[in-house]
């Protein structure tokens, strides 16, 4: 009876299980990986109820004083009235605070009383208010017939029409901290990488792993385990949106849409491919851990290089440029997700972008693996990139 042969591909698909199993089950079996979970969660929360907050219009306090509240007109959103006997008593309750400003109507003229520190808002509030006074108390003069002259403004009045949505600048804020944050994770999760690869170099273990894997097995399948893990996070992540967005309140407008925060998700997925086999390959550069930091820097920098681009993007995200530079990787994994999320990028746009990337993501994986192949079994000096390039 003989043994059936082992198919080529069925082969190459259990090597690359088998290192991806191992390095799954090493991330969820650290207490440093819920560790890592449980702190951007919590970053993730304060940043959205810290935008929710700063973005909640506050209630403003205005006193009214010397004639009837009606004669001062209808009270400015966000503004709410409150009667007092007098001068006397209006400087006292603007100077402690029990009012944000107040009108004041003494011997037929109106004052405003505003502290140094009032909000803005309540000395438009008592300007506007105190001009209502002085109008209707000229019609008055004038014997103007009010009810009709307010009449004829209803029907002449100019009303506001608006044309199209303009970018939610407290979606946007939350969007480019989301940003922010993935790319921190690429950053973290790719180091993990390149430790990973070092410490078996260093302990010899590559080689035995070897003697059954190909190098390019082996170095999917670690890319492949740690992009999983790190998947994992960016759900907790989203949960910690979801439940963020609920004790905020859902009609908040903090938190994207659901389109924009898949899109976030995909891009992610699509940046870390792209960095996640360099960090690899910066990993199989060294033979010892504490000479990882130097060939590490320039695939860090490259990573982290995006999120400059879309803070300065986020002042304009129509700019001509940044129209361009939308399509170009790395920098694509950061501006498609926040023109998403300002309704900028057509659905077709998104497509042809993450083609782009995903031939970048190949050139990178098929770079990454030349690389990998002719410096993981060099044991003592660190072989330059340069080296690793032309051999």
């Amino acid at each position: 009876m003989t043994t059936p042969a082992v198919r080529p591909g069925s082969k190459a698909f259990r090597d690359v299980w088998l290192v991806y199993r191992r390095e799954v089950t090493a991330r969820l079996s650290s207490k440093g990986y819920f560790a890592g979970m449980l702190v951007m969660a919590v970053v993730v929360v304060a940043i959205v109820l810290g935008l929710s907050y700063m973005g909640a219009p506050k209630t403003l306090h205005v006193a009214v004083c010397g004639a009837q509240a009606t004669e001062f007109g209808a009270a400015p959103a966000g503004v709410q009235v409150q009667t007092c006997a007098g001068m006397s008593q209006a400087r006292t309750a603007t100077s402690n605070g029990d009012a944000d400003a107040a009108v004041v109507v003494d011997q037929g003229r109106a004052s405003l009383l505003v502290r140094g520190d009032s909000d803005q808002r309540a000395r438009d509030a008592v300007a506007v208010m105190g001009r209502n006074w002085a109008l209707n108390k000229a019609y008055q003069d004038q014997n103007v017939d009010q009810a009709a002259l307010a009449q004829r403004l209803s029907t002449t009045a100019p009303h506001v029409v608006t044309i199209g949505d303009g970018p939610d600048s407290k979606q946007l804020g939350a969007a480019v901290s989301l940003v922010i944050i993935l790319f921190m994770q690429i950053v973290g999760q790719g180091s993990l990488i390149a430790q990973g690869v070092v410490e078996e170099k260093s302990t010899r273990i590559v080689e035995v792993l070897l003697s059954t894997l190909t190098p390019l097995r082996l170095m999917v399948g670690k890319v492949a385990g740690i992009g999983t893990a790190a998947v994992l996070q960016i759900l907790v992540l989203v949960g910690a949106l979801v439940g963020a967005r609920a004790v905020g309140g859902g009609e908040s407008g903090v938190v994207p849409g659901a389109g924009a925060v898949v899109s976030l998700l995909v891009w992610f997925l699509l940046s870390f491919a792209l960095f996640a086999g360099l960090f690899a390959a910066a990993g199989s550069l060294v033979s010892r851990p504490e000479d990882l930091q130097s060939v590490l820097m320039p695939v860090m920098m490259t990573a982290l290089l995006p999120v400059g681009v879309a803070a300065v993007a986020a002042n304009d995200l129509s700019a001509p440029w940044v129209g361009v530079v939308q399509y170009l990787p790395p920098f694509s994994g950061v501006l498609v997700p926040l023109q998403a999320v300002v309704g900028n990028i057509s659905v077709l746009e998104q497509i042809l972008a993450a083609a782009v990337m995903l031939l970048a993501v190949s050139g990178c994986m098929w770079l990454a693996s030349r690389i990998y192949r002719s410096s993981i079994l060099k044991i003592g000096a660190t072989v330059r990139w340069r080296q690793a390039l032309a051999a």
